[in-house]
This record gives C-alpha cells, sequence and structure tokens, in this order.
C-alpha cells in the first residue's frame, strides 16, 4: 500500500481470490495504479481517489460482459476455398461409376471392391476404401456427390483440402470397418455415404472444440445433429444386391469416426503452409489409387 493512505479508495471487496485476480487484470490492462491486500480474510483492491471513478466503472462492465457474453458465430480462419477439394471429389466419383458401369479393363469393379465383411476378415483391408466410390444407381451417385460436396467445401476451408479430404476419406473407411465388426452375419454394403457422414461428424466436432457456435442460440449449436437426421432420410450406402436399403448403421459409425477425428485436429495447429496441404492430399490420393489398384491385382 501507498504510504498516503487517505489518497487510496477501495473499489473491490471479496473473498475470492479469482474475482481478485480478475479485477486487477483489467485494471493492469487499463494501466490504472492499484494495490492488492488481504486483510480479515478479505481482498480488497484500492486505487487512487482520482482514478476511483473510472475503475468502478471499467469493473461494473467487466461484470456486465461476463453475465452476459457476446451472441453470434465466432469467426473461424479459413485454410483454403475449398473448392479444389470438392472438383477431386466429384472427379473420382463420376470415373469409377464409368469404369464399374464399362466393366473397365475387364473386372468386375462392384464384386472387387464393395465392402464384404467375410472377405474385409479374411485380409481384403482394401475394400473399406474401395467401397466409398462405388454406387447402386444415378439417385444414388448423386445424393452422395451433392451432399459430399457441400461438408467436404467446409472441410476443405476450415482445415484446407488437402489435410480435410484425408481425414473425410480416412473417417470413412474407418466407419465401414467399424461397421463391418458390428454388423452380424455376412454384410455387403457400397457407397460414399459413410465418407459423407465422416464429413459432417468432422465438422462438428471441429467447430465445436474451436468454440464457433460457443456463443450462439441452442437451436444453432444442435444444427449438425438436426442435419444428420436430415441426411438419414436422403442418402444411404446401400447393399449393392438386389433389395438394396439404407445402411443406417454405416451412417453412425462414419459420424462417429469423423468425430473424432475432428477433435483430435481441433487441439493441434492446423499448417497452413500450401505444401503440407498438398502433401496430405497426395497421400489420401494414393491410398486411393492403392486400394483400387490392389483391388484389381495391379499389384
Amino acid at each position: 500500500m501507498m504510504e498516503n493512505t487517505e489518497n487510496w479508495v477501495s473499489v473491490l471487496r471479496t473473498r475470492r481470490w479469482k474475482r481478485c485476480r480478475e479485477a486487477g487484470l483489467v485494471l493492469t490492462a487499463l494501466q490504472i495504479d492499484h494495490e492488492v491486500e488481504r486483510i480479515e480474510g478479505r481482498w480488497i483492491i484500492t486505487v487512487p481517489r482520482q482514478s476511483v471513478s473510472r475503475a468502478r466503472i471499467e469493473l461494473s462492465e467487466y461484470d456486465q460482459e461476463k453475465r452476459h457474453p457476446p451472441v453470434g458465430i465466432l469467426p473461424m480462419p479459413e485454410l483454403g476455398t475449398g473448392w479444389r477439394g470438392v472438383i477431386v471429389y466429384i472427379g473420382v466419383l463420376l470415373a469409377v461409376a464409368l469404369f464399374a458401369r464399362q466393366d473397365a479393363w475387364g473386372h468386375d469393379w462392384l464384386g472387387l471392391g464393395r465392402i464384404d465383411s467375410v472377405r474385409i476378415a479374411a485380409g481384403e483391408w482394401w475394400r473399406t476404401v474401395t467401397a466409398l466410390t462405388l454406387h447402386v444407381d444415378f439417385s444414388h451417385l448423386a445424393g452422395n456427390i451433392v451432399f459430399g460436396a457441400f461438408f467436404g467445401l467446409y472441410a476443405g476451408r476450415y482445415l484446407g483440402s488437402g489435410i480435410g479430404w484425408a481425414a473425410i476419406l480416412g473417417g470413412g473407411a474407418l466407419g465401414n470397418a467399424l461397421n463391418v465388426l458390428i454388423q452380424p452375419g455376412r454384410h455387403l454394403a457400397i457407397g460414399a455415404s459413410t465418407s459423407v457422414f465422416a464429413a459432417l461428424g468432422l465438422l462438428a466436432a471441429y467447430t465445436w472444440r474451436r468454440g464457433f457456435l460457443k456463443n450462439t442460440p441452442w437451436r444453432m449449436r444442435i444444427a449438425p445433429i438436426v442435419a444428420g437426421v436430415g441426411l438419414l432420410a436422403f442418402t444411404g450406402t446401400g447393399s449393392g444386391v438386389e433389395g438394396d436399403n439404407v445402411d443406417i448403421l454405416a451412417h453412425l459409425t462414419g459420424f462417429i469416426s469423423g468425430f473424432g477425428i475432428g477433435v483430435g485436429l481441433a487441439a493441434v495447429e492446423l499448417p497452413r503452409e500450401p505444401e503440407t496441404q498438398r502433401l496430405w492430399g497426395a497421400i489420401a490420393a494414393a491410398a486411393l489409387a492403392l486400394a483400387w489398384m490392389t483391388a484389381l491385382g495391379m499389384v
């Protein structure tokens, strides 16, 4: 305390050290001289008499801001436009659809690439990846292109196209693997829906952990869940066989896998360098190419 105590006035008395520390930080940031004392179990902050009015106003405004945090979506840093990854995604799905329809190079692409739990258990790991690029018909393909491009676009913006699409591919493959483990008996499936839901889970977790929706109404915070329920009604992985139906469990495992990856990515600082994004994009492309080359017996 300053020697002339008559010129110093108390502006805060509290039993909580945290409250005292916060007030001290506010006054320090505003360059208001102050002293802290502990008397009879209370923390007391005093300031020069000429600063009393200003100090009390600033502390009062700080308390009001704490009680009523700002409402709105927090800005999320964008690492790219996201369009490059979307274009590649659409191109891959269309190309595989064309090859499969024509039995390119004399191969049954559907039979070699679809999810088959028995064959995966026997070691045909690539099916968890190749199945993501196969579809039953045009409507199945179109639905996954639209929804996949939409969620993939934002994944590319927030995580970068390279890391974003590598995470989506990894989440889709992991979701397929989990689905195979859970499904009883022999299970057949195809479709990009598992990776679409992985993208949805990825975005939901990443925006949540980064505080993107922290200051928004609860209706907005549950928007990813609402979107997931809506997608259940419009898209499906399908079985690839007669009597095809929607594989809802694959949607769930895809979402869970993507969500887990999103939590992990939100905990680290993502690289902004284009070279790193291109590297992860190349890794994803190489993984997909290796899976199909293995399925077709090229390696």
